[in-house]
């Protein structure tokens, strides 16, 4: 009697075992696996090989994907395209008021990165021959599969979702001298079915130590025609300058009158100011729409308590490379019904 109950715990034993290791082995799929799933959660390869290119909008921004692995992104509300940016496998170049530059460091390798899920259509499928699998991790009641790689000095894991198999999350880790310490989060909003291809419908972006912000897919087009030149003309579209000595021609790019404030954003740039001789403190008259108004100028950022209601001053922008004209007073509104983009303004020194 007493053998045949050790007989039968060793039965209950094995077969608990051997339930654990099919269970395991069934929840762990192996990289291969993983990515054809990845792969048919979008659409299945057959499919995605049809798409050449698409672009979708988040509000004034465009961006515009190549099958090849090409991004590109473009900045400003027709007829303006105040900046660009290009990335491939070899270089990120930013083209932002024709101050053309080149993207380095941890900036330049997550501009790679999301060009290559991108281009894949959010799969991970241009990382076929990088990644590692690392597992799964739980968050809260959900289960995901974890998948890293590296660009350089960056490392990024990606999170599949444990039942969808589609791509839930991206984290970008670094360190820089000059930054510090680097993460960026994107987690992906809620998947759409556009011409038979899922891609998802937003991403909210978060760095660590800021807020972050939702950033919604819109006016998705696939198969675009585009020119052959598209994915490495980095041209702008922000008027023209004429620089003279004590004076500037140049355009209205934007404009908006809010809180009795309007802002004038124009195409001058840092450059261009310094060729026409101003020095902060300078006063200059403004002339927009055949009206003239007396400014004052400051080559950088002026200390906040001298910039007060009925101040009329222009600035550097602290998000772009042109200068802004602020008018602080509710008389500009009716100026403000007389702009539009390309407008021709001017500015010389009083």
């Amino acid at each position: 009697m007493k053998m045949l109950r050790v007989k039968i715990y060793l039965l209950v034993l094995f077969f608990l075992f051997s339930t654990t290791l099919l269970s395991l082995s069934q929840s762990k799929p192996t990289l291969e696996e993983l990515l054809e799933k990845n792969v048919q959660a979008a659409g299945g390869k057959e499919k995605l090989s049809t798409i050449e290119n698409y672009a979708f909008k988040h509000g004034t921004t465009s961006y515009y994907m190549s099958a090849d692995g090409l991004m590109k992104i473009t900045e400003g509300q027709e007829p303006i395209v105040k900046e660009v940016i290009i990335a491939d496998q070899n270089k990120v170049r930013r083209n932002c008021f024709n101050q053309i530059s080149e993207i380095s460091g941890l900036e330049k390798s997550t501009y790679q990165c999301l060009a290559g899920v991108r281009c894949g259509l959010f799969t991970l499928i241009k990382f076929k021959d990088q990644l590692d699998f690392k597992g799964i991790k739980k968050f809260g009641p959900k289960e995901y599969y974890l998948l890293t790689t590296n660009i350089d000095d960056l490392r990024i894991e990606f999170y599949l979702d444990g039942l969808e198999f589609t791509l839930k999350r991206i984290v970008f880790q670094g360190f820089d001298q000059a930054g510090g310490k680097y993460e960026v989060n994107h987690d992906l909003g809620p998947y759409q079915e556009v011409n038979g291809v899922k891609i998802p419908s937003s991403w909210f972006g978060s760095r660590v130590g800021t807020r972050g912000r939702t950033h919604e897919i819109a006016e998705v087009k696939m198969n675009l025609e585009l020119e052959k030149n598209f994915f490495s003309d980095l041209e702008v579209k922000v008027g023209k300058i004429k620089v003279d000595e004590g004076a500037l021609q140049g355009n209205v790019i934007e404009f908006m009158f809010r809180r009795d404030i309007l802002m004038i954003a124009t195409n001058w740039t840092k450059d261009c100011l310094q060729r026409a001789g101003f020095k902060t403190g300078n006063k200059l008259i403004l002339q927009a729409d055949e009206k003239k108004i007396e400014i004052e100028y400051y080559e950088s950022m002026p200390p906040r308590e001298t910039l007060t209601p009925g101040k009329k001053f222009m600035i550097p922008n602290q998000r772009s490379e042109n200068y802004l004209v602020y008018l602080w007073s509710a008389d500009f509104k009716e100026l403000e019904e007389k702009l539009e983009p390309l407008l021709p303004i001017q500015v010389r020194r009083k």
